[in-house]
């Protein structure tokens, strides 16, 4: 018979999870509290949450939470990484954070779009631009063609007017 407490994990864990739309598993073994107090701050900074579960309390979670296969990402000694939105934000964050700290702490893997990947995918993703840069990019896309466009026409415009103010200066002359 679980414990209430048990209970309470899971039930937490769930809402994690279905609130999540990347699940991160990271090696988070040799790290000390202050190494693991400064991952904390900065996934914090990224809308991510950090958690060191038990493996069969968060199968549990997850297969309750409908998304079975995120059980996975928790294999031996493991800290869950919970991002929000975004999926680009935590994998930057995590990516930032084994690139500046250059300690054991590695993803193992990641849990997004309903399927497991090798931790790997965490450090392409974080090599992508932001959704916001995207969007922007995309905005470029559009416009350019709309400004050369008008751009065009105002200079075949500008050439009419042109040639039509010189062959009125030829006109006048003539008839001087």
């Amino acid at each position: 018979m679980p414990t209430a407490k048990k209970q309470a994990t899971v039930a937490e864990l769930k809402g994690l999870v279905e609130r999540s739309s990347i699940i991160i598993g990271a090696e988070y073994r040799g790290l000390s509290v202050k190494e693991m107090t400064a991952l904390r701050r900065a996934l914090s900074a990224a809308n991510v949450e950090a958690r060191v579960v038990k493996n069969r309390l968060f199968g549990l979670a997850a297969q309750q939470a409908g998304v079975a296969p995120a059980a996975e990402v928790a294999e031996g000694p493991t800290l869950v990484i919970f991002g929000y939105g975004d999926i680009i934000a935590p994998s930057k964050a995590v990516a930032d954070y084994v690139r500046t700290a250059r300690n054991s702490f590695a993803p193992r893997k990641a849990y997004l779009d309903g399927a497991i990947h090798a931790g790997s995918v965490v450090t392409e993703l974080a090599a992508l631009p932001s959704r916001e840069q995207l969007i922007g990019q995309l905005a470029g896309a559009f416009v350019s063609p709309v400004q050369q466009l008008a751009t065009l026409l105002s200079d075949s415009i500008q050439g009419f007017a042109r040639l039509v103010d010189a062959r009125a200066t030829q006109l006048e002359e003539a008839a001087a």
